[in-house]
């Protein structure tokens, strides 16, 4: 057996360990498991057989020059050559990764400073293969294998950077906010079993339109019909975004994106600024559990804060290492020249940067029954319905119409889509068809999830609300990449715990900007001062002249800006985007009475109405400070799931 085959599975392990330490050091948050390092050897010992015949070759070339050595020194600069021609693309990779940006630009990559980078790199590989043998030749080899696998295997299995929180731990933060908390929350474990669990559930990309309780012809989702006939349903909730992390946090915080300040080109918020309700309800009692379905999600945004659990494991573990970001790129660029290696509107075969409600759904399940006598606050998020539409065969025999055309889920992202086409009528119902399958599978999976809970003997309150909804040729737009009624129209249901509130129907405008008032009145808190939302249950915060706002900052234009006010049965949009380098700025006007899906705009009628609401909009948001300035801005660390979800495509 060779040096390099028997040093292969060392090298492997060895390679894994690293890899291993530094994903559970970034995500620090999730428990150690142990498939990450099994799977991280494992694609490095595909790299390794890959490099198998460049390190023989180069180490051949070796030999030549520099004469004889002795067996063991052979064999010791085989085994080191194997493991540096394998770990330098993966290293040279990772560097120049570093000079790419939000869209993929290779544009920096034209300056010298990233490839002298790559050629320290390569400097250090020459100077470890002269190095390096010479002192293992000293040693007995086997020895240092095994002593090496061993420390590897042990690496791989214990270490973690993840601290379980205990039930008595309360997050305490340094803000003005704080003495607020407690004072409006009482005492945080006295009164705790007294309270109910609560339950937010974010059904995402749902539009409003597409459910039978908003008055869709189709029974797509009858068990969310269910638990509406017990809950308090508002007809008129439009989302804060059309953004899914954006909108996410303006449920979680209780203000609105410009509050905030994240947005497409800033994925991060500060959360001792806008503190999220998981850090009141943890002061309050509660323990709290967030489960994720997008890698949108991921904790590093700040979505995660004051959340004793955060699951946002959407792919598998090996993909947050650096050698398969390496894969992901080749594979990516591989399938623009070779069609083959394509995935029919996936980046690549593995890594789709979600996973499915029964997953989400069975890991918040089991948190849930822990054992803890604490109430609970569980957030889940559920993305099935989002893009691409691919519904599970059974509820796609029963709801998609036979269909003939060119469209599937992935839309103008399929491999299949002619180059040009213009979508039909019929293409677009048969995207409804396919949406209304997925809604009707996510149903099923949340009813089996409500269903283990025995809500009534538990004392459970639930919310039910989307991040935004969606466009299937509604003003020539598909997805949702702007603010059409269709897409920022919402569901927003609550379901007091044990009837303390009678069901009904209302039609006041409210905001998913309300979400966290709401949850943090079930809990017997009273909002932050500064919270743009109300508690949609006190029926003194609705006031039928309400006004809410929806923002849309989440382009890769800095300077790109939709804004749209509800007020009074009008819909005001102010638009600004840039053009030819110039900032332009369009105003719109939709009396909603008589055109509910806001279509025909009014503006030139009604100028009087039009500089009013602008006004009135800019009175609102600088309650706030708002600030849509481009200072500050940095591409997001999840730049790749952002492509992939196709929110980068626009």
């Amino acid at each position: 057996m060779s040096t390099r085959l028997k040093s292969l599975p060392v090298i492997a392990l060895c390679a894994a360990a690293v890899e291993t330490v530094c994903v559970r050091y970034e995500f620090d948050h999730r428990p150690a498991e142990l498939r990450l390092f099994l799977q991280a050897a494992g694609l490095w010992a595909v790299f390794l057989v890959l490099a198998w015949p460049i390190a023989r070759l180069l180490q051949g070339l070796a030999r030549r020059v520099a004469g004889a050595s002795s067996p063991k020194e052979l064999a010791a600069a085989d085994a080191v050559a194997l493991a540096l021609v394998a770990a330098f693309p993966v290293l040279a990779h990772a560097r120049l990764d570093v000079y790419t940006n939000l869209y993929g630009s290779v544009g920096e990559l034209r300056q010298p400073w990233p490839w002298l980078q790559v050629a320290a790199i390569a400097g250090a590989a020459f100077l470890l293969q002269r190095l390096v043998p010479r002192r293992l030749a000293k040693l007995p080899l086997a020895v240092v294998g095994v002593a090496l696998s061993v420390l590897s295997l042990a690496v791989g299995a214990t270490v973690s950077f993840h601290e379980e929180p205990h039930p008595s731990d309360v997050v305490h933060a340094s803000t003005t906010s704080s003495s607020s908390s407690s004072s409006s929350g009482g005492a945080a474990s006295s009164g705790a079993s007294a309270k109910p669990n609560i339950l937010l559930l974010v059904w995402d990309t749902t539009r409003a339109q597409s459910l039978s309780i908003y008055g869709y012809d189709r029974e797509t989702t009858p068990n969310l019909a269910r638990l509406a006939s017990e809950s308090r349903v508002f007809t008129n909730a439009r989302s804060a975004s059309r953004y899914t992390l954006t909108s996410h946090l303006s449920m979680l915080t209780g203000t609105y994106p410009s509050h905030h300040g994240a947005r497409l080109l800033r994925q991060t918020v500060n959360p001792t600024r806008t503190p999220s309700i998981a850090r009141l309800l943890r002061e309050a009692g509660y323990r709290t559990g967030g489960f994720v379905g997008t890698d949108v999600l991921r904790a590093q945004t700040g979505t995660a804060f004051a959340f004793e659990r955060w699951d946002d494991q959407v792919d598998p573990p090996v993909c947050d290492t650096y050698a398969w970001a390496l894969v992901h790129d080749l594979q990516s660029v591989s399938a623009k020249f070779f069609p083959a290696l394509s995935n029919n509107g996936n980046p690549h075969w593995i890594q789709d940067y979600q996973r499915p409600a029964g997953e989400v759904l069975a890991h918040a399940a089991e948190w849930i029954a822990s054992d803890d006598p604490r109430p609970w606050f569980c957030f889940v998020n559920l993305y099935d319905v989002h893009w691409p539409y691919l519904p599970p065969a059974d509820a796609a025999a029963r709801w998609v119409r036979p269909y003939g055309g060119p469209i599937d889920g992935f839309l103008e992202r399929s491999d299949a889509y002619p180059k040009g086409y213009e979508p039909k009528p019929e293409d677009n119902l048969h995207l409804t068809e396919l949406y209304d399958s997925e809604m009707w599978e996510l149903d099923r999976n949340v009813d089996a999830f409500l269903a283990r809970l025995e809500l009534d003997r538990a004392r459970t309150a639930v919310v039910m609300v989307s991040d935004h909804g969606e466009a299937f040729g509604e003003g020539g737009l598909y997805e949702h990449h702007d603010i059409l009624e269709c897409q920022v129209h919402i569901p927003f249901v609550v379901r007091p715990p044990g009837g303390a509130e009678p069901p009904g129907r209302v039609d006041t405008p409210v905001t998913n900007v309300d979400v966290a008032p709401t949850v943090l009145g079930l809990a017997g808190l009273a909002p932050l001062e500064h919270m743009n939302g109300v508690d949609v249950l006190r029926a003194e915060a609705l006031a039928p002249e309400r006004e809410i706002l929806v923002e849309d900052r989440d382009t890769g234009d800095p300077n790109e800006v939709r804004l749209a006010l509800y007020s009074g049965g009008w819909k005001y949009e102010q638009r600004r985007r840039t053009v030819d380098g110039r900032v332009v700025e369009v105003r719109r006007l939709y009396e909603l009475a008589t055109d509910p899906s806001a279509e025909r705009d009014v503006a030139q009628a009604h100028p009087e109405r039009v500089a009013e609401l602008a006004g009135r909009l800019e009175a609102l948001r600088k309650a706030w400070n708002a600030d849509d300035s481009a200072s500050g801005l940095s591409g997001p660390a999840n730049a790749d799931a952002l492509h992939a979800l196709g929110y980068l495509d626009n």
